[in-house]
């Protein structure tokens, strides 16, 4: 046998003692096995070292990715330790299994003494009872709620808290817990409790604003009404040339004070957002020869010139708010009287575009007045300013004029421009686009009113209108008027008077004062409409008032009113409003 064999082929051979003319006989088949077996333990080795090496790799790689872990989880920990806001997880039946150290810094509890215990022993309501209506675990129907509310905390004080919570779920989808935040919301509740608590006092300051600016309109308003309204008869009553100059004097002194409360309630209005424009047919002819009729005596005083001059396409009519057109004409001319010494003020309206309902007018105010300086030119826009400061020692004026025609002009999609130089005079302009209107020529003449021969005309004679007025004057002047356009009327100085006349007998309108004793003109207004008697759910009934709120239009068609007629009234306005008012009611 030789002693080159394999060990295990030595072995075997050992086992079976053959001879050795056997053992030659198979010696090329032996050495076959031996060869096997070599080759066999040869890689067995190879196999071997494979292992160890692969072993000693994934021993390696598990080192680091547990290296990896270690480091990842203590970056997280750094992490979740630092944040400000806490970070829980809850189990299924409320207990806390994880909290961060946030927890500590916002409750003042111990994270170890409160994790496997119910999240509602650490969160109080404002009484200290445990918050356990906060989630309800028993029907967890939700995947993510949010709460705020106030909870106390250890030390006994309260905080604002935002309570944010999201179900955890398995694959198979069933709930295995839940995750979620807790926010410290206490600076921004305040600071939103604060700025409620500000807005309400604003509202409350508001609300002392237009109460008191109504309480003063109605106040000034209600002699202004018969101051005006007596120079207007006077005047009507052929007085002496002596007396003629001293109660224009009077009518242009009192109708002056007039429009200074009036911008100051416009300005109001304007500035609380509550203004709102009219869209009426209207005849700028008539706003045209307002103006003319109201600046004419002031202009010839002075010896300077008034012009108006007015594209020759311009039709007649359009749709607007005449009233806020005529104020903000009003207004310019008013102050480009007043800025000029000699010379003259144009009003110029000239027709830009034409389109298929609407025409772009440019209206232009020219004047050879004392100029505006350039530094000055924007300040003459903000409110209560002048350009200069002895402007209203020498001109007078509040400098609320141009504050107000600007805004207006805002509110009417346009803007009012300013070319000035001083010793040269001043132009303002400014761009509307107003709706052609559907009133013929024919109803627009019918409807202008001469202002000279007014009491001459008999369009309201034999009318019935019951006048509800408290004040003595005002009742006096409202008399006179009425009596020269031959009206069939009556007086009654409270609101319960005025319910009684109303069931007693039958009216074509009804002018009602609104705050008056025993029954006030809104009561009063309302109880005639409930009556029994048909014609007064439809009759005319209209505020006669010197009371101008913010909230007083919003307020008529509650309590059945019409409308509103402002006192003080001008007598052409008011015998314009009535022939309206009662021709309206005869065409329906």
């Amino acid at each position: 046998m030789s002693n080159n064999y394999h060990r295990l082929l030595k072995r075997q051979l050992r086992k079976i003692d053959l001879d050795g003319d056997t053992l030659d006989l198979i010696a090329p088949f032996l050495h076959q096995v031996d060869e096997a077996y070599k080759a066999f333990d040869s890689d067995l080795q190879q196999v071997e070292n494979v292992l160890e090496k692969s072993s000693q790799e994934l021993f390696q790689a598990n080192q680091q990715l547990k290296n990896s872990v270690e480091s990842i989880t203590g970056q997280l920990s750094k992490v979740a330790g630092n944040i400000k806001d806490v970070i829980f997880e809850m189990d299924l039946n409320g207990n806390w299994s994880y909290l961060n150290p946030a927890w500590r810094k916002l409750t003042g509890y111990k994270v170890n003494d409160c994790l496997g215990k119910p999240y509602y022993q650490f969160l109080k309501d404002d009484q200290g009872n445990a918050f356990k209506s906060l989630i309800d675990l028993k029907k967890p129907n939700f995947k993510t709620i949010s709460k705020s509310f106030r909870s106390q905390i250890i030390t006994g004080e309260y905080k604002w808290l935002d309570f944010s919570i999201k179900v955890i779920m398995t694959e198979e989808g069933h709930i295995e817990g839940y995750i979620g935040t807790i926010v410290d919301i206490t600076k921004i509740k305040e600071t939103e409790l604060a700025l409620i608590n500000a807005k309400e006092k604003e509202s409350m300051a508001n609300k002392a604003k237009d109460e008191f600016l109504t309480t003063m309109s109605h106040e000034i308003r209600t002699p202004l009404n018969a101051v005006i309204g007596i120079s207007h008869l006077l005047l009507l009553e052929n007085p002496k040339t002596e007396q003629l100059e001293n109660l224009s004097t009077l009518k242009h002194s009192s109708e002056h004070l007039l429009c200074l409360v009036n911008d100051i309630l416009d300005f109001n209005k304007i500035a609380s957002g509550q203004l709102e424009l009219e869209e009426r047919d209207f005849s700028l002819n008539q706003v045209l020869n307002g103006l003319r009729s109201i600046f004419h005596n002031t202009a010839k005083e002075k010896d300077i010139r008034l012009l108006i001059k007015k594209d020759t396409s311009l039709p007649k009519t359009f749709i607007g708010d005449s009233t806020r057109l005529s104020q903000i004409l009003t207004n310019l001319v008013s102050n480009a009287i007043k800025f000029t010494e000699e010379g003259k003020v144009m009003v110029d309206i000239e027709v830009l575009k034409v389109e298929a309902d609407f025409y772009v007018l440019e209206f232009v105010i020219s004047d050879t007045g004392i100029g505006i300086p350039e530094d000055k030119k924007d300040k003459i826009f903000l409110s209560f300013a002048q350009a200069n400061s002895d402007t209203t020692r020498k001109y007078g004026g509040t400098g609320l004029g141009l504050a107000i025609c600007k805004r207006l002009l805002e509110i009417m999609d346009s803007d009012l421009e300013l070319e000035s130089e001083v010793g040269k005079g001043s132009t303002f302009s400014f761009k509307l686009k107003l709706q052609k209107s559907g009133m013929t020529d024919y109803q627009e003449d019918n409807n202008a009113f001469d202002a000279r021969s007014i009491h001459d005309q008999d369009n309201l004679k034999g009318a019935r209108i019951l006048v509800a007025e408290d004040n003595k004057v005002n009742i006096m002047v409202i008399e006179k008027f009425l009596s020269k356009w031959q009206v069939d009327f009556d007086i009654a100085e409270n609101g319960l008077i005025a319910l009684n006349k109303a069931l007693e007998n039958t009216y074509d309108m009804i002018l009602m004062d609104l705050q008056m004793p025993v029954m006030n003109g809104f009561e009063a207004s309302k109880a005639i409409r409930e009556s029994n008697n048909p014609l007064n759910k439809v009759m005319p009934i209209y505020a006669l008032s010197a009371s101008t709120g913010m909230d007083i239009k919003d307020q008529l068609g509650e309590y059945g009113i019409d409308g509103l007629i402002c006192k003080p009234f001008n007598p052409t306005e008011l015998f314009k409003t009535l022939t309206s008012i009662l021709q309206q009611k005869y065409i329906q």
